[in-house]
């Protein structure tokens, strides 16, 4: 008993650091941006001396962050109320109503998922092109949508079928359809599988930069990758304001994973188990 007792403190103690470490970068980024050049230089962990708010107005003016925030933020949201509304009800279809072909299908979904991002730029732009969809945030939220939904389905498809099936048979007997099944009764208790996917493909789209850098040409549809890279650029020689930008940009994705952790946590290990 007090070998396994040891065991578990070191591996507490072992959990800690490695997340001390992963923290370091963190900290940082957000002590340097309230710093000028010298001090993010000569003491990278140290408390800024004079707490420089105005670099946070630099890089949101000057650097345009207005702007790229906007654009991050309705794609982001966009993009993730687009791929719950899809893979919800296809989650719900392969993990309950779902036979010998339609499984299939499921496995089809989960082929795409093989395949790397690289493989269908070209493809992809090509037939954007064709669309008129080239430079527009319409496109790439539409290419970031069915990236997503593989994944997704998988998700919710997981979280379903270890949904009683009772509750179907229940529902049924009172005289409800599949879709008045599906919405009022499984929906409202896959809310960790919804909140799942909805964090994957928030934050999916949030740090999108290989396809926007294909996607978006004009400096007004840009989003906050792309306007990091400019601004890099632009003011290499303004460390302060350049870790400003990196903290906006961490901003909203730190906000959303820490709100829905525990739902996260839960809809990712759904099925885990069986």
């Amino acid at each position: 008993m007090r070998t396994v007792t040891r065991w578990h403190h070191a591996l507490v103690v072992l959990v800690a650091v490695i997340a001390g470490a992963t923290m370091v970068p963190v900290v940082w980024a957000v002590f340097s941006a309230f710093k000028n050049d010298t001090e993010i230089f000569g003491e990278p962990l140290g408390l800024p001396g004079q707490w420089r708010w105005e670099n946070f107005r630099t890089v949101w003016t000057s650097g345009d962050f207005s702007t790229y925030f906007v654009n991050s933020a309705v794609i982001a949201i966009a993009v993730t109320a687009l791929t719950v509304a899809v893979t919800c009800p296809a989650g719900y279809v392969f993990g309950k109503l779902a036979t010998g072909r339609s499984n299939g299908i499921f496995y089809a979904y989960l082929l795409v998922m093989t395949l790397p991002g690289e493989a269908i730029m070209v493809p992809t732009f090509y037939q954007l092109r064709e669309m008129s969809l080239v430079d527009s945030r319409v496109g790439l939220g539409l290419i970031l949508v069915a990236g997503g939904v593989p994944l997704g389905v998988f998700i919710a498809r997981n979280f379903f079928r270890d949904l009683p099936n009772e509750l179907i048979e229940s529902a049924r007997v009172d005289g409800a359809g599949d879709w008045r099944i599906f919405r009022s009764v499984m929906l409202p208790l896959a809310k960790p599988a919804v909140l799942a996917v909805g964090v994957f493909s928030f934050l999916g789209a949030w740090n999108e930069y290989q396809l926007a850098l294909l996607l978006l040409f004009s400096q007004e549809k840009r989003t906050i990758p792309l306007g990091l890279v400019q601004f890099q650029g632009q003011y290499s020689a303004d460390s302060g304001a350049l870790f400003a930008g990196i903290v906006l940009a961490m901003i909203p994705s730190i906000l959303v994973y820490v709100v829905l952790q525990r739902s996260f946590t839960r809809g990712l290990v759904a099925g885990a188990l069986r």
